[in-house]
């Protein structure tokens, strides 16, 4: 039976070593550059480029209405996909104002969101579309949740506030267009539509 001497073994773990630290910088340098990109492009309104076609259903009557998503290049159903989640969250832990934290939440939600569509549209496994699309819902909670605690006076908070909440309603409505039969598709729907009621009282309070 071969062994390695004490002075291989430590050559080999040296070189992993730094090939493991060099990838982590490098992969943090990408997540930087990721983040600051996004930034750019949200102050530029290049963000969402990519329409949803939606019905809103009020007093019978139907009308179309269009949300707009960024495009997610890489689904679910990628190998790579992993990779993406993991540089999603480095993205919010990095964002440390409330109000940048929510509205990287809001983005990765409304990622999801078109993900979950795309899935619906391949015709891909069931479970990674509610999986996907229950993500997508985390994420716009998790946006609101964020900037609860913050001054909703503040004009540039009462933007972001605003624009979760046109999200969330607009996601019941997708979910309803989707015409996906599913008892947690349906459960996702009552969820929704009790979070918008409760977010629509809390917004007359204040008013």
């Amino acid at each position: 039976m071969l062994s390695l001497s004490k002075e291989k073994i430590l050559k080999y773990f040296g070189r992993f070593f730094f090939l493991v630290t060099g990838f982590l910088v490098l992969f943090g340098s990408l997540v930087l550059t990721g983040l600051k990109i996004m930034a750019n492009e949200k102050k530029e309104n290049n963000l969402r480029g990519i329409p949803i076609e939606y019905i809103d259903e009020k007093d019978g009557e139907k009308i179309k209405k269009i949300y707009k998503v960024p495009e997610s290049k890489v689904g679910p159903e990628d190998i790579k996909y992993p990779i993406k989640k993991i540089r999603d969250n480095l993205w919010i832990e990095l964002s440390q104002i409330p109000k940048d934290k929510s509205e990287v939440c809001l983005l990765i939600a409304d990622k999801r969101l078109f993900e979950t569509v795309e899935l619906i549209k391949k015709g891909e496994k069931e479970d990674l579309i509610i999986k996907t699309l229950n993500e997508s819902i985390s994420h716009l909670k998790e946006a609101k949740k964020i900037l609860s605690e913050e001054n909703k006076k503040d004009i540039e908070i009462s933007k972001v506030n605003q624009q979760i909440d046109q999200a969330g309603l607009a996601y019941e409505d997708i979910v309803k267009s989707l015409n996906y039969k599913n008892e947690e598709i349906n459960k996702t729907i009552n969820e929704l539509k009790e979070w918008n009621q409760k977010n629509n009282e809390e917004k007359e309070k204040e008013e």
